[in-house]
């Protein structure tokens, strides 16, 4: 063989390009349609729920046959059957049963974050004007301020102190003894 007769750079076929983004976002959805479709966790509670106790049942029978019996070469097929594949279904059933486990858990914190981010979603459209307002009935900027009664010195944009009229606030001055700072506002930073 010659050395032309190896392909070159050029001679290789160029991939086309990706088709483009809306390629991609179908691809997706039809993607999330299908892992939606299939109740991963329903399946992982039903095979978990059925293995276990399809275990230990074998692992009963596997005693129950073996204690039963004085000969040696008739309790080992007990034991392999009964008790060795009894207790590797109950291990597969409990691997089961925690990924049931795994899932609730992770859904559940995707509820907690999807119902955060609304909360933000709203707190952010609605805050816009409530600022502006809250702004104008604290003192300024710069100074910081408590409640009447308050033990705890706050920025006047801090969400514990925000709503609360001008007349209700007292302007704060720094060493303030017998006082700490507020941890949400973080008035020292």
């Amino acid at each position: 063989m010659t050395a032309s007769a190896f392909p070159t750079d050029a001679d290789a076929p160029v991939a086309a390009p990706y088709g483009g983004e809306e390629d991609l976002a179908s691809g997706l959805s039809r993607l999330r349609r299908r892992a939606g479709a299939v109740p991963v966790d329903r399946w992982l509670a039903i095979a978990g729920g059925v293995l276990m106790p399809l275990g230990v049942v074998l692992v009963l029978i596997g005693w129950y046959g073996a204690a039963h019996t004085s000969r040696l070469f008739e309790e080992v097929p007990y034991l392999i059957s009964g008790g060795l594949l009894g207790i590797v279904l109950s291990t597969i059933g409990a691997a089961l049963y925690f990924g049931y486990w795994l899932t609730r858990i992770v859904a559940s914190q995707r509820d907690i974050v999807e119902t955060l981010a609304r909360m933000d979603a709203k707190l952010d459209g609605a805050g816009n004007g409530a600022v502006a307002e809250s702004q104008a009935a604290t003192p300024a900027a710069g100074r910081l301020v408590a409640t009447p009664t308050g033990t705890m010195f706050h920025r006047p944009d801090c969400p514990v102190v925000a709503d609360r009229p001008r007349d209700e606030l007292r302007t704060v001055t720094l060493p303030a003894r017998g006082m700490s700072p507020c941890k949400l506002c973080a008035p020292l930073d």
